[in-house]
Formats: C-alpha cells, structure tokens, sequence
C-alpha cells in the first residue's frame, strides 16, 4: 500500500451500460476541455473556493502540490488496476480509467487544519453546486465526472474524526439531488468491500470527500438506511440490476417500500427517449415490473407479450481484436451467436466480446439494457431476420425496461446496415 500523505502542503488559491445525470445546465456547456479548469475557477458560490482543476499529467508536473502529486499516482496505481483482495475482476473503479482518459476527474484543494464537521459539510454542500454546474451536465459523458476535494492538512487521527462522519450526513442531502459522495483516507475508513467483507477498499493517501452522480448498481450502498434507499427508489423504482434485485427485494420488504409501476417509473435513459421523441417515431414502453408473472429472462418476457422470442432482440458490443474498432450488433434472441460467421459476414477481422470497461465508456448503458439507440460513432448491423416483424423489442438503457419499436424505424433511427446473420 502506498504511503499516506498527511503532511502540509503550498497553499493555492485555491468522485458501470447508461447512470442518471443531472440535468441542471451549465453556463460553460460547450467549455473545451483546455479551457474548462481556467473557467470553472470562477464558478465559485464563494470567494474563498479553491480553483477546480482537471486530473491531468500535465496538472501533476505543473502543481507544487504533493497532494496533487500523490492523488494522481493512487488513480493510476490503486484505483485503476485491480486488487488481489478486491473480491472480482477489473480495476478497483471500474469508471475511473475512462473518467480519466477523458479528463473527467476533478480535484479542488482545501488546505486548512481548523476543520470540524460542520465547516467539511459546508465546502461539500457548496462543491455540490459547483459539481452540477460542471460540465458535461447529462448524457453518457456525465456519469464519468468526479470531483475529488482533498484536505491534505488534516492529520489521520483527524481524518478519522471528520470524514466519515460528515460523509454519513452529506449522503442525506446528495441521494435526493442522484449524486453520491465517498470517503477516503489512509485509515482506511471502515466500510468494508461489496465483494469481500475482509477487505477495507476506500483508501487514499490523502484525506478527501468524492462527488459523482448515482448509478443504478448503488442501491447496494444505499439498502442499509431507509431514507436513503427510498430516495433511490424515486430515481430508479424497480429498474435495479438484475443480479441486486434479491438485494432490493429484501430492503424493500424491510423497510415497508411498496412500488407499484405508473407514470413515475422509468420509462427509459433520458437520451434514448429524447432520440426517439426528435425523430417523432412511434414506439411503445414495456416495463417488466409492469406484467403479473414474474419476468425473469427473455422468454418469460416474450410469453408475457403473447410473441415469438425472436421478436426480442440482443443488441451486442463487439471489438475487433487486430484494429481495436467496435461495432454493435443487434439479432433476436432466437439467435446463436457466432462471432466467427460475423466476422467473416462483415468483414471485420476477428471480432470478440467488447470488456466491460469498453461498454461503460463508448456505449453508457447498463450490460443488460444495451440498445443501437443514442450511440453514437459506432457502426450498427441487424440482422435481416428482425425485418419481417411488425416491431421488435430492444433495450432503454434502463434494467427491466424495453423499448418496441418497427424495425424499419430502428434501423433508419440508429442510421444501421441490415446484413444475414443466419
């Protein structure tokens, strides 16, 4: 483990397939990333405020801040590369690298030592505001911000002391506005890992509070405390990752929270339905919670519906593995999938299952709620077979809920090239 931090630092003038993003607008909207960390110095609710600055190389070579120095080599050296005692596969943060390929992880500096609970509350609930205002402000780019407000003069004694205990009573006022705050320091704070109880997972060299927005798979931060898991529940209702639904179940159960599907519920990831909306097309929501038998795969689904499986469609991310290129493919569900014939259909090299990681940051949406729909700079195929129905089914960003929609309008919607698959 790295070596902790804890000393003063200079002085300056001055935290994944896709998560819901504030949709506040932000006055430098169409900032360009060079110019954003200059020009947020002056989104400022108070003069006092620290200047926002990017998480770049250039930023650690430039600053004369150890905690800079420090902060950055924990991103690229613990949080983007897995743990042996982690509990499963991947980096230690499955959304950092591509927060910071894309410049997206942001740090404010607040070296003080006369700190106490209160005062830490009162820079989080200003750097909330200033977090909203920071661009991207919605879409797939937002779930990857992350501000990280560090407090390098603050002992670890005192970390202990006031980081956790300011992080507790922040979540209440974070969960409702769909944005999360973490707590890290050398201690490491108590929480233990999802997938391993053994392990204490939020260390950092430097004491800090990180501010990012929620995510569906956060409901197993938030089951724990009733307020917090109906304010969840507000955001997602039912729309819960399949492989948590036992998790939610459970809390809901606990703590008396009934939902019953209506106009509240999600009805599908906010830049799928705009997509849809602009074009004026005719489609249909289907929300699984909404059927009385229970919906548990496709088939289930497609029964509900009174179709034929193939009528539901798998929409699937694939790489080339010899260019790095991707491409998304879409085919019933009725469908084997044969990369191999694929490849050899599209003449695209040999094509593989595009890494988790590829799909959190090129496509945004959930594993299980993948569409062609709203992506953007990827090549979309579907398969001629899907052009015979009337409609077919594919995903809304959202778990749980599906969008119908003609296959014509699918395809002239995601501008896709329909190929034979069989």
């Amino acid at each position: 483990m790295p070596k902790a931090f804890t000393g003063n630092g200079s002085h300056a003038g001055l935290p994944s397939a896709s998560g819901r993003a504030t949709s506040t607008k932000s006055p430098n909207s169409d900032l360009s990333r060079d110019d954003m960390g200059q020009e947020l110095s002056s989104l400022t609710l108070h003069r006092d405020m620290p200047a926002l600055l990017p998480l770049t190389d250039a930023l650690m070579v430039a600053s004369e801040q150890p905690a800079i120095a420090a902060v950055t080599t924990w991103v690229k050296e613990y949080l983007c590369r897995p743990h042996p005692e982690l509990g499963r596969n991947g980096p230690m943060c499955p959304f950092v690298p591509g927060a910071l390929q894309k410049e997206l992880l942001f740090v404010a500096t607040y070296d003080r030592d006369d700190l106490d609970v209160a005062a830490i509350k009162a820079i989080l609930l200003a750097e909330m505001e200033r977090f909203i205002a920071l661009p991207p402000t919605s879409g797939n780019e937002a779930q990857f911000k992350s501000l990280m407000v560090l407090f390098p003069a603050l002992s670890l004694d005192d970390a202990r002391a006031l980081i956790e205990p300011a992080q507790a009573e922040l979540q209440q006022c974070f969960v409702p506005n769909g944005l999360m705050v973490g707590e890290f320091h050398a201690g490491p704070p108590r929480k233990s890992g999802l997938w391993n109880p053994e392990f204490k997972p939020l260390y950092s060299p430097v004491p800090m509070l990180v501010i990012r927005h929620m995510v569906p798979t956060d409901v197993l931060f938030l089951k724990d405390d009733a307020r917090l898991f109906a304010e969840y529940t507000k955001i997602y209702g039912n729309a819960v990752p399949e492989r948590f639904r036992a998790q939610f179940e459970e809390a809901s159960a606990r703590f008396g929270v009934v939902l019953s599907p209506g106009n509240d519920a999600p009805q599908g990831a906010p830049r799928i339905i705009e997509a849809l909306e602009t074009a004026e097309l005719t489609y249909r929501v289907h929300r699984h919670d909404d059927f009385p038998q229970p919906i548990r795969n496709p088939g289930d689904f497609a029964e509900a519906l009174g179709y034929a499986l193939g009528r539901i469609t798998k929409t699937l991310f694939l790489r080339c593995r010899d260019s790095g290129r991707h491409c998304l493919v879409v085919c019933g569900m009725d469908k084997r999938v044969d990369l191999r014939g694929i490849s050899s259909r599209l003449d695209a090299g040999r094509l593989e299952m595009a890494p988790l990681t590829d799909l959190q940051k090129h496509i945004g949406y959930p594993p299980t709620s993948v569409t062609p729909i709203a992506v953007e700079g990827i090549p979309v195929f579907i398969d001629e077979s899907l052009m015979e129905h009337s409609t077919v089914l594919t995903g809304s960003g959202v778990p749980r809920v599906e969008i119908e929609i003609a296959p014509a309008d699918l395809r002239s919607l995601c501008d896709a090239r329909v190929v034979a698959m069989a």
